[in-house]
């Protein structure tokens, strides 16, 4: 098993929304990374997107000019997968959501990488213990799921299957805290880890809300935006709670929890729009009408969002040395 300073090269695999901005975070460790992709066009458009992470971190002062050039060096692209990994100390996947797809993938690095190399998958919910299935060596394997857009997110999952070593636990997480990012352990091996469990908890009260007519999409958006998306950067809920009082959030919650959501199958309003083709931005239909609207411009205001809460962050940490 590699050693933490031992990390000096790194592959990920899959150079489209995710790719890009998890290269960014391991060559700000001072980590070589290689892009692999299956050809040249998407290698290419990977590595200029992670050129274009380096330029707006240091255009907000959020890295310096220093740290953004010698970034920038710390990347190349190959669709040569097995000449890739062969040196490799970390190989980290990011391709489509199917388990049998990654677990094949995993299989195929085996294969040519040491066996010391560190594996790690970004999946958002599939289960590690189930990707590490088919591994001779499934302790070295962990998931690391990223959040979206990774460059600009703190926040890494790290998860823990069936085998995998606390020592590749550890050396992830301290990797991820040299990047200046926020790991989190999820110590049971569990559907949804930790973020997507809350998320769509929360989603699933949302789209419950409007399909009975409480409120409007509009509306449920605002309260969450304005409401509670207002106080999660500053405490979590459940600091939150021992501010409010647990005997008040127990009150609360002997009447409320009665009326929430339980389903344990997507709403029926999810599941309609999903087979008639309403997929949101990529078919124009969704819970909005993107024919009428430009996803352009709210991408480019949560980044730029995004972008001053992380020089807040720094700004918070000069003061408080």
């Amino acid at each position: 098993m590699a050693n933490r300073q031992e990390i000096e090269r790194a592959v990920v695999i899959g150079s489209g929304q995710m790719g890009p901005g998890i290269a960014y975070t391991l060559a700000s460790t001072d980590c070589f990374v290689t892009m692999y992709g299956r050809t040249t066009d998407s290698v290419n458009r990977g590595v200029r997107s992670f050129h274009k992470a380096v330029e707006l971190l240091a255009e907000a002062a959020c890295i310096s000019a220093e740290q953004a050039a010698a970034i920038a060096r710390k990347i190349d692209g190959s669709t040569e997968l097995e000449s890739a990994v062969k040196r490799a100390d970390l190989v980290v996947e990011s391709i489509a959501e199917n388990s049998a797809l990654k677990q094949e993938l995993f299989k195929r690095v085996e294969s040519s990488c040491s066996v010391d190399t560190i594996l790690a998958s970004n999946t958002s919910g599939l289960p590690a213990t189930e990707l590490a299935g088919a591994l001779r060596y499934p302790g070295r394997f962990a998931v690391m799921h990223f959040w979206n857009p990774p460059h600009l997110l703190p926040l890494v999952e790290i998860v823990k299957g069936e085998k995998t070593s606390r020592q590749t636990i550890d050396l992830l997480v301290q990797l991820m805290k040299d990047a200046g990012k926020k790991p989190v352990v999820v110590l049971k091996d569990t559907p949804g880890q930790l973020g997507n469990r809350l998320f769509h908890a929360l989603i699933r009260e949302a789209i419950w809300i409007v399909q009975e007519g409480i409120a409007s999409v509009e509306d449920v958006d605002t309260a969450v935006k304005y409401g509670l998306g207002r106080r999660f950067p500053v405490y979590g809920p459940l600091e939150h709670q021992d501010v409010v009082g647990l005997d008040t959030v127990y009150a609360i919650q002997n009447y409320l929890c009665r009326a929430l959501c339980n389903e344990t199958k997507p709403a029926a309003l999810l599941e309609e729009k999903a087979i008639s083709g309403q997929l949101g931005t990529k078919s124009g239909l969704g819970f909005y009408d993107w024919t009428k609207r430009d996803i352009g411009p709210v991408l480019e205001k949560r980044d730029a969002f995004l972008v001053e809460l992380l020089k807040a962050e720094k700004l918070s940490a000069l003061l408080t040395k």
